[in-house]
């Protein structure tokens, strides 16, 4: 007698989820030479077929990549306080679930694209501008409620480029490299600013 077998049905929302997934996979693995249609399908175990019926290029496929990956810098976190937001900025950068050698690997090949590849430019552009805003937008909110006189837009500016330069440093010599001392660099650039993150304390524990 013939068992019935049950069959996983996925929905669409999952198979795009799946070949995001194989795609950020196959970038930490061998950068844009590995981000071939043949190694995301190997990756995710599909067929050609059904990458091209949700992505209509591979490009399509690298802007949604992207999307996802800096999808955490732009999460409504308008609920919590100045401070908080910016502790939330430095700690989700330094997330130990993400920060790790594929993703930065990843994040390579995807900073290598955005220099040459006008979409992958466009959309950067765009999603740097609205979380440099956002820290912005806090430091300024910081500054007139304590009286302080900063200059948001440089704070924000080299922040972001402090916690960049880490990530590359982490890549390129991650011995020795610890994502608490990371974190704590940026709190103290911060306080040579003037800015005191006074709920940072709690963040300073080793992982």
């Amino acid at each position: 007698m013939i068992k019935n077998i049950a069959f996983e049905r996925k929905t669409a929302l999952e198979r795009r989820q799946e070949l995001i997934e194989a795609g950020i996979l196959c970038l930490g693995k061998g950068g844009m030479s590995a981000f071939t249609i043949d190694q995301i399908c190997k990756q995710a175990r599909v067929s050609r077929g059904l990458i091209n019926h949700h992505f209509d290029t591979k490009e399509d496929l690298l802007l949604c990549i992207y999307a996802q990956m800096t999808e955490y810098l732009l999460r409504d976190i308008s609920h919590k306080s100045p401070f908080e937001q910016i502790a939330s900025f430095i700690e989700s950068s330094f997330d130990k679930n993400s920060f790790k050698k594929s993703n930065l690997r990843a994040w390579l090949a995807i900073w290598g694209e955005v220099a040459t590849n006008s979409r992958m430019k466009a959309l950067h552009q765009e999603r740097y501008a609205r979380y440099k805003q956002q820290l912005i937008t806090a430091l300024q909110h910081i500054a007139s409620s304590t009286g302080l006189t900063l200059d948001a837009e440089y704070v924000a500016r080299h922040l972001i480029a402090l916690i960049d330069g880490l990530w590359l440093e982490y890549c390129l010599h991650s011995e020795g490299f610890s994502l608490s001392s990371a974190k704590a660099d940026c709190y103290q650039f911060l306080q040579t600013q003037g800015v005191t993150i006074k709920i940072a304390s709690q963040h300073h524990r080793g992982i």
